[in-house]
């Protein structure tokens, strides 16, 4: 059976780093907060969508912001090029990448509450 990424990332050299930025997402994110593991990524998201994904790399942890493309990046931390997904490298959990992180996931939530809106409107 294969190992999931939070296995690995949640066992590995990072694994302090990567639970706190994982738990600090959830919380911003709220009650309903919800995880799902693969293989390669754990998933964070919410009744309303996907927010982001998070795994360990070489020195970091890296965020990828499903809507980050969209999102207004006042802390110019977001970087990437692909269709809509941005990421963001997090090196320790300090004031301003809690403030940043807190920051995503409310413009991930407008987003999200938009989006769906429109979709109910045009049913």
């Amino acid at each position: 059976m294969k190992r999931t990424s939070f296995e690995k990332d949640s066992n590995g050299e990072y694994a302090e780093l990567f639970l706190n930025v994982r738990d600090f997402i959830k919380i911003c994110i709220g009650n309903d907060a919800k995880e799902k593991y693969s293989e390669n990524i754990t998933t964070l998201y919410s009744k309303e969508g996907g927010f982001c994904y998070i795994k360990v790399k070489e020195n970091y942890i890296h965020i990828g912001w499903f809507r980050g493309r969209y999102l207004n990046d006042k802390f110019k931390l977001l970087f990437g090029k692909g269709k809509s997904i941005r990421g963001q490298k997090v090196y320790q959990l300090d004031k301003v990448t809690r403030d940043s992180i807190k920051y995503y996931v409310n413009e991930t939530l407008m987003f999200l509450l938009e989006h769906n809106e429109l979709i109910k409107i045009r049913k």
